[in-house]
């Protein structure tokens, strides 16, 4: 991160961070994979302090991926894309306790098709979110309420109505999460989402439940837990395939379990036992996949 700006009221900064992930993958018929996936992401953040009123953040970003040698289902690998968002945050001060927030973000999301895999350029979209919460608590524990709206358009995308074309859809999510933050950090989430469409493939109903624990070992070490555990239902039965490729993980249920520490002034390495569970091409129908990753956090400024 790079600081470009910091006063008494007001900060501004640019952070940037990339990666690369290479994989083996084994057992088809045709030939085997070694899918390899680069990332990058940079972001411009403002903060301005409003004194009595609280503060205001304001982020403005791009991040893109590029997978080369995708394998097909059942293995699920998330497509490339390049993303472009903003975002303005509020957070009000303490009002007898109790603390208002508000976010709104606008994202431009286009997917790179590839030759044998056309319909991804079906997942470009265009959204915008807005979401509003109430929290309660200190610095060392916090309970949030939160509800909000996303309006999402996929111009590629056909709704089967020849007088409403191209898909929209209107999703609403509600929930809750508490954080504990000291020497163990903890936090646990319950979330309900709700989606509606102008077509029918994609309408459906869903409950989710998170938690994350962060925690200090011997001899440097951290031990991170995370799992995130979500059931899906569709509102209306189809006789085809309702997703597009990419859409998989949009509900997909998460586990790991990491121990990572650093290696050198500006090296960290972590070692991760991960199981996924997302929906294949077939609505409904699923793969489980289990993972055991090296992770290398490189920082260049030390």
């Amino acid at each position: 991160m790079i600081t470009l700006l910091e006063r008494d009221r007001q900060s501004l900064s640019f952070s940037v961070d990339g990666g690369v992930r290479q994989s083996a993958v084994a057992g088809f018929v045709v030939r085997d994979y070694a899918p390899r996936g680069w990332v990058g992401s940079g972001s411009l953040q403002f903060l301005q302090n409003l004194g009595t009123f609280g503060r205001l953040f304001a982020r403005a970003g791009a991040s893109s991926r590029s997978v080369r040698d995708r394998p097909p289902m059942p293995l699920f690998l998330q497509p490339g894309y390049t993303r472009a968002s903003g975002s303005l945050d509020f957070l009000s001060r303490s009002l007898d306790g109790v603390r208002l927030d508000l976010e709104a973000d606008v994202e431009s999301a286009d997917y790179h098709a590839l030759e044998f895999i056309p319909q991804l350029d079906l997942l470009d979209r265009r959204g915008f979110r807005l979401e509003v919460g109430a929290r309660w608590g200190d610095e060392a524990s916090t309970v949030r309420f939160f509800g909000g709206l996303r309006w999402s358009d996929y111009e590629h995308q056909g709704s089967f109505d020849p007088s409403d074309p191209f898909r929209r859809d209107g999703t609403v999510h509600t929930g809750l999460d508490w954080t504990h933050a000291g020497r163990v950090f903890v936090q646990m989430g319950l979330e309900g989402t709700l989606n509606r469409s102008n077509s029918n493939r994609p309408e459906y109903e869903a409950l989710s439940v998170s938690a994350l624990i962060s925690a200090p070992l011997r001899a440097r070490m951290t031990l991170n837990a995370c799992a995130l555990l979500t059931g899906k239902s569709y509102v209306n039965e189809t006789d085809f395939a309702r997703l597009v490729p990419g859409e998989e993980a949009d509900n997909a249920s998460i586990g790991y379990v990491q121990v990572g520490r650093p290696l050198a002034i500006n090296l960290d390495g972590a070692l991760r036992l991960g199981w996924t569970r997302a929906e294949t091409d077939i609505g409904s129908a699923y793969d489980q996949r289990f993972g055991v990753p090296l992770r290398l956090n490189y920082r260049p400024n030390g």
